[in-house]
């Protein structure tokens, strides 16, 4: 199962990566996801991302706290997606309307915790 989350892991470092050069891919992304039903593929992501990394750290893992964090975190999204999807909505909105260097930022912070998953991995 290590090997699921270390691409789990790399793919959130090349997810991070992505969204420092093209910060229009996230005005895109919540576009994309406000209407409809379609709130709940995130969450669906999310819970999917959440359960690899919760269930699948073992001894092998350098830093398991640090995985196991991130996983709950994850699950923790995608529940909160869930049981307020409205609420969910805004925080998109509001996600979606930040300026190119706002983007960036956050996507220097993702790149960090990504590798520091990797890392733990």
């Amino acid at each position: 199962m290590n090997i699921v989350l270390k691409i789990v892991a790399i793919l959130c470092v090349v997810d991070s990566i992505v969204l420092f050069t093209k910060p229009a891919l996230l005005k895109l992304y919540s576009e994309y996801l406000m209407p409809g039903k379609r709130i709940y593929l995130a969450a669906a992501i999310k819970a999917a991302f959440g359960i690899i990394l919760l269930f699948g750290v073992d001894s092998r893992c350098s830093i398991p706290a640090v995985v196991i964090a991130i996983g709950a975190l994850g699950m923790a999204g995608a529940v909160f997606i869930i049981t307020a999807p409205e609420k969910a909505r805004t925080i998109l909105k509001w996600t979606g309307a930040r300026g190119q260097m706002s983007i960036r930022i956050f996507a220097i912070l993702y790149l960090l915790f990504a590798a520091l998953l990797v890392y733990s991995v």
